[in-house]
């Protein structure tokens, strides 16, 4: 292998390949050797030098380390399988690799792998053989595959829609219940419905609500990898409003020394929208009022929210977010890296649910769970709730014409943030002509965003379509009497649940907000509270660590070298709002 033939590779890669290459087998041994090899071969393969990766990996030996081994051997089965054009034959060639790992070398390997080969068996629509090979993964092997392999395999058979493939499935969604309580449920008792001859038409169009709300929820969701929002991107950095005082205990310590107060997520009662939760189902229902109820209060199904905002410098926001003694524009935008969210899409549940199945005994909710792959002794032990949450983008709503605006940044930030900053470029006559670079980010976010726009309101719609069709099936078996109904009306609760606080009304368009969601059971033990005052969950994240920028307020600007102590240690930097306010 000459990496000096490897064009793709950059100065600093080329000397870790070097470094590692210098670790030999005789003066290390044979694991450190292996390892090395091990992670030349996964530099490579990042790096899309698949076959020298493959290589590098086959040079590894049962000898030199049986838990290096089997993992190269996973890589290997990887490589194999071709990466464009898919033969039924190709599935094949990881199967024969993935099948040499074996449990002794590595229980964690091991249950990847078998994974790997029920996938390739499901690819090509064997499914015998794929339940076969699941139940060879144990859940001491790895929970966290466990899990993975009988929700995977539970929701391809229950794409089927057929009586025998729900009943089969009903019992996977049990097993992976732990790291998808909120899908395994819901997935569960639409299996209980498909599998009766009565309501299996109104199981199936359960499923087609169910997996229309899993969209939508991923259409709303921020994903920090994305194209849109790399490095540089539009939509990287998000702002919450807040006060001066909160801002003090997020940052600095106290006399005691201990660590910063941590970031809240606090009640949904605490918002200044009276139609929060509401809009959602009065959409569904073609319901259109300008008026809106106290809804019942339900201790097991509360949200938790936190706010944030495309706007980081809003003179609007800054008056109603963060006052100081009831004195407008006095608090402070707080700008956040994206590191502080949940920077991509996971292959495991949606953790803002802590849902509760009844099999899993006593209460309806719980907090989920945080899985850590790399130790397996604590797997699916809380401690607070998971480290990182995702953020959404808010949709407004006109109820009475059906409006809709999905959160986004507006043209005026574009320039804020580029200012007069130009592109020089020669036209086809040879004359130079200049654009305002703020002009072209803007075009580009423009395009982005309307599809992303596009693609909501085509599914909203049909999420609609398909409620309505539900509804009108449920009142055609409203005269059966038949267990199977009992709970239809929760099972649909808890599938419109991801959505139910993301869409506000639209006189609120102006705040383009973003959200972390929460919802839980107030006897969840996390659920603390200062009496009278707040309720919250705190956000195991920290702020310092993760702040881009600070914008103070107007009438905050005494605050600034307070700020500034604060800040002393980090680059985090400290603007003056830029809105002119007259104070009174």
């Amino acid at each position: 292998m000459n990496i000096e033939d490897m064009e793709g590779l950059d100065e600093e890669t080329r000397k870790e390949i070097e470094r590692l290459q210098g670790i030999t087998r005789e003066k290390y041994g044979n694991q450190i050797f292996a390892g090395s090899l091990f992670s030349i071969g996964k530099i490579l393969y990042e790096n899309d030098y698949i076959k020298d990766a493959l290589d590098v990996w086959q040079g590894i030996d049962i000898n030199d380390e049986p838990e290096i081994y089997a993992n190269a051997l996973f890589e290997i089965g990887k490589c194999v399988l071709p990466r464009k054009s898919l033969k039924i034959e190709d599935l094949d060639k990881p199967i024969r690799v993935w099948e040499k790992i074996e449990r002794m070398y590595s229980t964690e390997t091991y249950a990847r792998a078998q994974h790997g080969i029920m996938l390739m068996h499901s690819i090509r629509g064997d499914f015998k053989q794929a339940l076969i090979t699941l139940d060879n993964i144990l859940y001491t092997d790895c929970p966290t595959t466990f899990a993975r392999a009988n929700y995977f395999l539970g929701t391809e058979l229950i794409k089927k829609k057929l009586f025998s493939e729900a009943y089969i499935a009903s019992p996977l969604f049990m097993k992976s219940i732990e790291l998808f309580p909120y899908e395994s449920s819901c997935y569960r008792k639409i299996c209980d419905l498909s599998v009766s001859v009565e309501t299996q038409i109104i199981g199936n169009l359960y499923l087609q609500l169910f997996n229309k709300v899993l969209s939508i929820v991923d259409i709303l969701k921020l994903d920090f990898g994305s194209s849109l929002i790399e490095e540089k991107s539009s939509e990287r950095k998000l702002a919450h409003y807040t006060s001066t005082h909160t801002t003090n205990l997020l940052l600095s310590l106290d006399e005691k020394n201990e660590l910063p107060s941590s970031f809240r997520l606090n009640t949904i009662n605490n918002v200044n929208d009276p139609s929060e939760g509401q809009l959602l189902i009065n959409y569904l229902k073609s319901i259109k009022i300008g008026s809106f109820y106290a809804p019942d209060f339900d201790e097991n199904l509360h949200a938790f929210i936190s706010c944030f905002t495309f706007n980081h410098d809003s003179l609007n926001q800054f008056r109603l977010y963060g006052k100081k003694d009831n004195k407008e524009a006095s608090g402070v935008s707080l700008v956040f890296k994206k590191e502080f969210f949940q920077s991509e899409s996971t292959k495991d549940g949606l953790s803002f649910l802590a849902f509760q199945d009844e099999l899993q005994n006593s209460d309806k909710f719980y907090v989920k769970q945080s899985i850590e792959d790399s130790n397996l002794d604590q797997s699916f032990q809380a401690n607070k709730i998971a480290n990182k949450q995702p953020v959404m983008r808010c949709v407004y709503l006109d109820p009475t014409s059906n409006y809709i605006q999905l959160a986004q940044r507006n043209q005026l930030t574009f320039y804020r943030e580029f200012g007069d900053e130009k592109f020089t470029f020669e036209n086809r006559d040879g004359v130079r002509e200049e654009i305002i670079w703020a002009d072209i980010e803007w075009e580009k976010y423009k395009f982005e965003i309307n599809k992303k726009t596009k693609d909501f309101k085509k599914a909203f719609k049909e999420l609609k379509e398909i409620y309505i069709l539900l509804n009108r099936e449920k009142e055609n078996l409203d005269s059966i009497e038949l267990k199977n109904l009992n709970d239809t009306n929760d099972l649909l609760d808890e599938i419109l649940l991801p959505l139910k606080y993301l869409i506000k009304h639209s006189a609120f368009q102006e705040e383009q907000e973003c959200r972390m969601v929460y919802i839980t059971s107030l006897k969840e033990k996390k659920v603390q509270i200062e009496f009278g005052k707040f309720m919250y969950i705190e956000y195991d994240v920290d702020v310092k660590l993760n702040l881009d920028k600070i914008y103070i307020a107007p009438a905050a600007i005494q605050y600034q070298p307070y700020l500034a102590k604060l800040l002393c240690d980090t680059d985090v930097k400290i603007e003056l709002s830029n809105n002119p306010y007259r104070q009174t």
